[in-house]
């Protein structure tokens, strides 16, 4: 998590330096000054903090925009609508934008509420300062849960976006969504508690408005969003020098021909030689996701136990059976191979999927 703090005066400062005491340790912040106010000693906070100082917002914004998760402004909300306007993307694309006054007095999450988890940053915030949290968004005034808010606290993406407002609307209007999900939930599990939100049993999917999977569908109704947890797994193996574009094109491919979405990838797999290759590294990197390699021992395992289909090349080389299938098996806690091994272009490619949600649900942001 990575989150910038900005302030234009010496006050704005001081407040940005209490809400900097209660954020979490393991999150990267740095603190912004703008150059005519005292950038005090204090805002080094013991190494937690990286004082800075700017001449003009609007040098410094688009930047922090690429980099952070969470910006937070202590400075006038006309100030920051003014500066972030022309920057405003994708609602599951956004960094959460907070907006406070120079005393600390009230909290407004300015943009991505919900997905980017602004509204919940601001609760937290508003707590720990002793302020005023302003929500504006219509579902929390109502004391109702969106599913993009579900979204965000479990780490499942939204597809397609622009289905939200009709969704959120919907919500607001009968008071209650339909749901189906591919994947079985805890009877305590927070969404399946939800009064407001009732599941539908497997024939009386194409009610739903919520669908929790991998697969969504390619005709969805304009009242209907696909929530996508990450539970595919991608084992690689590849020529060694072979490029990022190669290996991205081979996973586009394969995803294609399961008909799953991209947005389901838990990260790549592939055997501990391959650890600096650059072409896996970077692929991930592009996608988002980690890059993580096995032993060859804990490779040869799985194909022995899983009896995958054995390569006489691979273990010729490497001394292991084979690599993709069972380095995607491993991604995936010992799920099930939904694709396996596929070879182009220099690559193999497998992919596996969770046999359940329990394994990922810790997956996604603290419910802060």
């Amino acid at each position: 998590m990575n989150i910038a703090l900005l302030a234009l005066t010496d006050r704005g400062m001081a407040t940005a330096l209490r809400i900097g005491e209660g954020l979490p340790n393991s999150a990267v912040r740095a603190l912004y000054i703008h150059e005519k106010a005292l950038l005090s000693d204090n805002s080094q906070n013991q190494g937690l903090w990286q004082g800075r100082t700017f001449r003009r917002l609007s040098d410094l914004v688009p930047f922090l925009w690429q980099e952070y998760s969470v910006l937070i402004f202590v400075m006038a909300t006309g100030i920051v609508v003014r500066q972030i306007a022309p920057l405003i993307d994708r609602k599951d694309r956004d960094p959460a934008v907070l907006v406070l006054d120079e005393e600390g007095k009230f909290v407004i999450p300015l943009l991505s509420g919900h997905l980017g988890g602004a509204n919940a940053w601001a609760r937290q915030v508003a707590q720990q300062i002793k302020a005023q949290a302003v929500i504006t968004t219509a579902t929390d005034g109502r004391g109702l849960v969106a599913p993009d808010e579900y979204a965000r606290r479990f780490g499942w993406k939204v597809e397609p976006v622009d289905h939200l407002p009709a969704v959120n609307r919907l919500l607001l209007e009968q008071g209650f969504l339909k749901v189906f999900t591919d994947y079985p939930l805890e009877p305590e599990h927070a969404w399946v508690t939800d009064s407001h939100y009732h599941f539908l049993p497997a024939q009386e999917n194409d009610k739903a408005n919520v669908i929790l999977s991998a697969f969504p569908s390619n005709h969805i109704k304009e009242d209907c969003l696909y929530l996508i947890p990450p539970v595919l797994s991608v084992g690689v193996g590849c020529r060694r020098g072979i490029s990022s574009s190669v290996i991205l094109e081979r996973i586009f491919w394969a995803f294609g021909q399961i008909g799953a979405s991209l947005k389901g990838l838990s990260g790549i797999y592939s055997i501990d030689l391959k650890s600096n290759e650059m072409g896996l590294v970077e692929a991930a990197e592009h996608l988002g996701v980690p890059f993580r390699t096995f032993s060859a021992d804990e490779l040869q395992e799985v194909n022995q136990q899983e009896k995958l289909r054995r390569s006489n090349f691979v273990k010729e080389t490497i001394g292991v059976d084979g690599v993709c299938e069972a380095a995607s098996l491993l991604g995936a806690h010992r799920g099930r191979l939904v694709l396996p091994k596929i070879k182009g272009q220099g690559v193999t490619v497998a992919i596996s999927m969770e046999n359940s949600l329990s394994s990922v649900l810790d997956l996604g942001m603290p419910i802060i």
